[in-house]
């Protein structure tokens, strides 16, 4: 199957990978899901290529082609019409898949290599504080919480917006840094306050030395081994019941899993992420303390738990819940084991002497 970026080059036009696809491609760092591109077609062009267009209602891109689990996002120009500039100098850069090279028509490249982002002309607050949230996340780039501090009165942004926003800080490999930039320029608080909520919870040092329930959240983004949207969103908001639970003396924050999941599926929601992504999410969420129990509880109790295809993605959030913290990996390494065991009996099943197939009996 063609690409969106062939079919619209066998068609004559200019595609060119721009802003975080652009600098992925520089910095030798593996593509996502979504690629953004700059072309010469027009959005008319566009839509009678693509019959399945999407208008998703961002401040740069003005289309959206879906292909399987890939998104091509496109921002159109007319040579002689210069685009308005993005945030920073580093989204100037364009990168050619045809000819496997770099254009630098902004003459940005010394900035490239810069520790701190060089600001362009124009744009607001929020999206200056947006797009180095972005940055931040994905490169070695720092940015000082002070510059970037919202101006009031706020103007709330729409939910595309805060869904593309939360979709690229998450899946950056430094997602700790983009977020915590939110967090101090009061963007999470404005936006985002079920998360804020997080930061009232007080962990006990003795098993997270990483301090509040959202340090702790931020923590947990070093540890991860891949940047999956959906383990991603689990990470963020797997503790988000916290806030809402009750403790008591023998268990603390009691039943917040199950908060947590109604709470992630309605900040989900609100931010207009597909069905299917909730659902996934929200099981992560409703069942990330169930491996730490797992060789402690009956078969029946956890093997449907077991056989759904997202209990590798609930075994890496435990992995990274842990890591987080002062507990030792071994309840990890446990959990693991008995889902091996799990898996290789139920694929060896042995008969009883009537001839009736049966897995062989779970040993803990």
């Amino acid at each position: 199957m063609k690409t969106p970026i062939e079919t619209l080059r066998e068609s004559g036009y200019k595609v060119y990978f721009c802003n975080t696809s652009a600098l992925d491609h520089y910095f030798r760092i593996p593509a996502g899901l979504s690629s953004y591109l700059l072309t010469d077609s027009s959005l008319i062009t566009l839509a009678s290529t693509f019959e399945d267009l999407e208008y998703p209602g961002l401040v740069y891109e003005e289309a959206l082609v879906r292909q399987g689990k890939k998104r091509y996002l496109f921002r159109c120009y007319d040579e002689d019409v210069v685009p308005p500039p993005r945030p920073f100098t580093v989204q100037e850069l364009l990168y050619d898949p045809d000819r496997d090279i770099f254009l630098d028509p902004s003459e940005i490249y010394p900035d490239l290599r810069k520790e701190q982002l060089v600001r362009q002309k124009g744009g607001s607050s929020l999206l200056y504080l947006t797009e180095a949230a972005i940055l931040t996340s994905r490169y070695h780039y720092r940015a000082d919480p002070e510059a970037f501090l919202l101006e009031r009165p706020f103007a709330e942004p729409d939910t595309a917006f805060q869904r593309e926003l939360l979709l690229a800080v998450l899946t950056g490999a430094n997602s700790h840094k983009g977020l915590s930039l939110l967090y101090a320029a009061g963007f999470i608080e404005t936006y985002w306050p079920e998360l804020q909520k997080m930061s009232g919870i007080p962990h006990h040092k003795d098993y997270h030395p990483e301090g509040n329930g959202w340090e702790h959240t931020l923590e947990t983004f070093k540890y991860r081994k891949g940047h999956d949207p959906v383990l991603s969103l689990a990470l963020l908001l797997h503790d988000i019941g916290k806030p809402e639970a009750g403790s008591t003396p023998e268990r603390a924050f009691d039943g917040h899993a199950e908060l947590g999941a109604k709470i992630a599926a309605r900040f989900l929601g609100r931010l207009g992420f597909d069905q299917s992504l909730i659902r996934e999410v929200t099981f992560l969420v409703r069942y990330h303390m169930m491996p730490a129990a797992l060789k402690q509880l009956p078969i029946y109790r956890s093997e449907r738990i077991m056989d759904s295809p997202l209990f590798p993605q609930l075994l890496e959030l435990y992995r990274a819940d842990l890591s987080a913290s002062y507990w030792s990996p071994e309840g990890y390494y446990q959990a693991c084991q008995v889902y091996r065991n799990y898996r290789k009996n139920k694929a060896n099943p042995f008969r009883h002497k009537d001839g009736r197939k049966h897995s062989r009996p779970m040993l803990n």
